[in-house]
């Protein structure tokens, strides 16, 4: 509960925190950085963490981890930002959070991207809760498999991270329609498919598109947002997407009792392609945006 609780307050800070450090002009390189060391991280230390449990077992890993952050506070101590003009008055949560929301619901751009973000999150994203069991009971594979197709989700979030850094200004709206279409798309043929190899590369596919999708939303929404609400604009952000994927999750479960794993998450897909297909027509101010 603590633990949830900090990263609360931690998790919206450190994504505001990020066009502090670098200026909006290298936003959009830096969060897709941010987002291709987190994906690393997500190959490597979980191979980190099997040798460590053998060796000094589960107290021993969340003591390990525990210890790591101490560089990561040495380096925010080191870090140097110009300095704020922005005016400081006391703060009031009720009213701020009351501010923060209706600037959000006000500005349509920002509106259109939260919502971008809180369908995917609540029907595409939930797969990653789902995997263990198209590993087992779809494709045969079994803990092996699983760990493949794991490792082949963070290539693809860290070539779709990647290639958003490469992407010229004035087309960021082009790549995030895109992701947002091949994302649930890719997902919906990887529940129909029956093929170990093949669920491998589209799993790829659907965590570089995801990665796109999410960097993207992520940078727009910064861009987008006046100085002075960026950090209550990224709180609402972090509460969209951690919110909606754990609610998805829940959801895609449940309906997975009734049904099966592939009908409960093609279904989500579905629902999430015809959105982003939507899109297109809907907001199309969403595929301008540079």
């Amino acid at each position: 509960f603590v633990l949830g609780a900090a990263a609360a307050v931690e998790q919206p800070a450190r994504l505001a925190f990020v066009a502090d450090v670098v200026g909006k002009e290298d936003l959009t390189n830096a969060v897709a950085l941010n987002s291709s060391m987190y994906n690393s991280a997500r190959i490597v230390g979980p191979a980190i963490a099997g040798l460590l449990l053998a060796w000094i077992g589960e107290a021993g890993c969340f003591f390990v981890n525990a210890v790591t952050y101490l560089a990561v506070i040495l380096a925010m101590f080191a870090v140097r930002l110009p300095p704020q003009t922005l005016p400081r008055s006391p703060l009031r949560v009720t009213e701020s959070l009351g501010q923060g929301l209706g600037y959000v619901w006000d500005a349509k751009v920002i509106r259109a991207l939260m919502i971008v973000v809180a369908v995917s999150s609540f029907f595409t994203l939930p797969y990653m809760a789902l995997m263990p069991v198209f590993a087992r009971d779809v494709l045969g594979s079994g803990p092996e498999g699983l760990g493949f197709l794991m490792t082949a989700v963070g290539i693809g979030a860290i070539t779709g991270a990647l290639g958003v850094a490469n992407i010229q200004p004035g087309r960021r709206g082009r790549w995030l329609t895109w992701g947002n279409i091949m994302g649930p798309l890719c997902l919906l043929l990887f529940c129909l498919s029956g093929s170990f190899a093949v669920s491998l590369v589209l799993v790829v596919l659907v965590g570089a598109s995801n990665a796109v999708r999410q960097t993207l939303a992520n940078s727009l929404i910064q861009l987008t947002s006046a100085e002075e609400y960026r950090g209550r604009v990224m709180s609402v952000f972090n509460l969209v997407f951690n919110g909606m994927s754990r609610m998805g999750a829940l959801g895609v479960g449940a309906m997975a009792e009734v049904t099966s794993a592939p009908w409960a998450l093609g279904l989500g897909a579905i629902v999430s392609l015809v959105w982003g297909l939507s899109l297109i027509w809907r907001m199309p101010y969403v595929h301008r945006l540079r």
